[in-house]
């Protein structure tokens, strides 16, 4: 693939940034409940309390959608068959039809659920870092650089970002920095060629997942493969590395051989957290402070639905079964493994050496040239 002119980015390849970024706070203020971090989940915990009546305060960093709620490949994740039976490009033999699901522009969905919540009675600050989150005086204390927060009861809805304080369950996640791609425009006919007539999203089963899919503007975007750890924080904020833009544009050919002169556009990247069972988690600390880590790259839904069902459980005082079903009674988590530097490495290796056992690019390159 063509590499020379790609856009980098830290921000979703989906959408432009918002033009109209809200105020960062200024000054001090209470409320009933807090929610930290403006993704899907935080914007779905603070749209529900809002409409629930609560008297409900949001701060985001950036801007609401800016982290991997907007960054992602925006498929929402059975039943077997092969290439030609599910509809999937022909240089895959086979696969699993995720029976309910389907997919969507992730930058469209949380720019509309942006709207909604500034719409709603929630007061959204935007450009407001978190500094520091402590309990003074039977309140929890939010800190940024130019006021605080008090308020009876927070929610931490931060995703990767939730370890810069110290009130956060130890282990609760790691964060891992990952990256997306887009193709520019491809001609119909050579997509057609491809065989995709179901137009599915295609996730792979590598240790570390590739995923594919086609878009309304004639592009292919795809992703991850390779992930990095961060060991520290606060997480930085980084652009795409040129040779795991190359890696991954390799990775494309292979799959797609008839598509190996199409240029990548652009590349975005970005940090997510991924929890030592890689399962959605959700707890409470002491009576105040809720969390969640929801989607652990299972599919856009779960972070504003676990969201939803957070805000639903601080005013009701009671759990639905769903939420049951990831709760921590107990905010305690075991060591990670196979996650740092060395771990990751080596899943790198298992994945490349499954590769080359499974013959993928002669496998892709027979199905490419065979007559339709």
């Amino acid at each position: 693939m063509k590499i020379d002119n790609v856009e980098y980015s830290t921000f979703s390849g989906w959408i432009d940034p918002p033009a109209d970024v809200l105020p960062s706070l200024d000054g001090d203020l209470t409320c009933e409940v807090a929610v930290i971090g403006g993704g899907m989940g935080g914007m779905a915990t603070a749209l529900r309390l809002a409409e629930r009546g609560q008297d409900v305060v949001l701060l985001e960093a950036e801007f609401c959608g800016y982290g991997s709620s907007s960054r992602n490949g925006g498929q929402i994740a059975s039943v077997p068959g092969t290439s030609e039976e599910l509809g999937i490009p022909r240089t895959f033999v086979g696969g699993m039809r995720e029976a309910v699901g389907g997919m969507l522009n992730p930058g469209k969905l949380s720019r509309g659920v942006r709207r909604a919540l500034i719409s709603s009675p929630a007061r959204v600050f935007e450009r407001t870092k978190v500094t520091d989150v402590r309990r003074h005086g039977g309140k929890v204390v939010l800190s940024t650089p130019d006021g605080t927060v008090r308020a009876n009861k927070v929610v931490l809805a931060t995703n990767a970002y939730s370890g810069e304080w110290d009130v956060t369950p130890e282990r609760l996640s790691v964060p891992m920095w990952l990256i997306e791609m887009e193709t520019e425009p491809i001609a119909p006919e050579r997509l057609a060629a491809l065989g995709w007539s179901s137009r599915s999203g295609v996730i792979t089963q590598h240790q570390v997942m590739e995923h594919y899919r086609l878009t309304a503007r004639g592009t292919i975007v795809f992703g991850v493969r390779r992930v990095e750890r961060a060991m520290t924080y606060p997480l930085p904020a980084k652009a795409p590395d040129r040779k795991v833009v190359e890696e991954l544009a390799g990775a494309f050919a292979t799959r797609f051989p008839a598509l190996a002169d199409v240029a990548v556009e652009r590349a975005w990247g970005g940090w997510i957290a991924i929890t030592s069972s890689w399962l959605s988690i959700a707890g409470r600390i002491e009576d105040d402070i809720y969390y969640s880590i929801a989607c652990n790259g299972h599919g856009l839904a779960q972070a504003p639905y676990v969201g939803s069902l957070i805000a639903d459980l601080i005013v009701d005082g009671s759990r639905h079964e769903d939420l049951d079903g990831i709760w921590a009674d107990k905010p305690k988590f075991p060591p990670f493994t196979m996650v740092g530097p060395r771990g990751l490495r080596m899943v790198w290796a298992l994945d490349r050496f499954t590769d080359l056992i499974n013959g993928s690019r002669r496998r892709a390159l027979r199905a490419a040239a065979r007559p339709r």
